[in-house]
């Protein structure tokens, strides 16, 4: 399940007013941000209380557990995302074996504008995904840059 952050907004580590809290007990995420999450539920009117699958913050105020503002996200039941491949040019993007820039690790490339189903990402001093062409069973998964994809949104791509 996923946590798309659909307006600037933060995590809360209390669903009170971000005035209360201390600078350690809320984190800022920007437009795009994408968290993924174990479980959520209405904590009330105005909140989701939702459950990482990883802890963030820092000493006492680390937790998997946040509170974030409805009307600024929105949650996905799927673990997949999707994007379309967004160049510069009209070369190809190289779909990779390991998320790491080497030039003996190009599986096979992905022409420009072509979308691209996404399931996992890491960051190993970039955001990658694991990712391949959409409705091509003849390819693999592999690594793709993030910096070259425009993901979807609920209301269309994204940059």
């Amino acid at each position: 399940m996923r946590l798309i952050i659909t307006h600037t907004t933060l995590l809360k580590l209390r669903p009170v007013d971000s005035s209360s809290l201390t600078e350690s007990q809320k984190i800022n995420l920007v437009v795009g941000s994408r968290l993924i999450i174990a479980n959520y539920e209405d904590q009330d009117q105005d909140h989701y209380r939702i459950t990482l699958l990883t802890s963030l913050g820092s000493g006492q105020d680390k937790s998997m557990v946040w509170y974030v503002y409805k009307p600024h996200a929105l949650i996905i039941p799927s673990d997949r995302e999707f994007a379309t491949v967004n160049l510069s040019t009209n070369s190809k993007l190289n779909v990779r074996s390991s998320p790491a820039v080497a030039s003996n690790n190009v599986i096979y490339q992905i022409p420009n504008q072509i979308d691209v189903e996404l399931i996992e990402c890491c960051y190993n001093q970039e955001l990658w995904w694991l990712g391949k062409p959409l409705n091509d069973p003849n390819k693999a998964y592999g690594w793709i840059s993030a910096k070259y994809l425009k993901l979807y949104t609920s209301e269309g791509c994204s940059g």
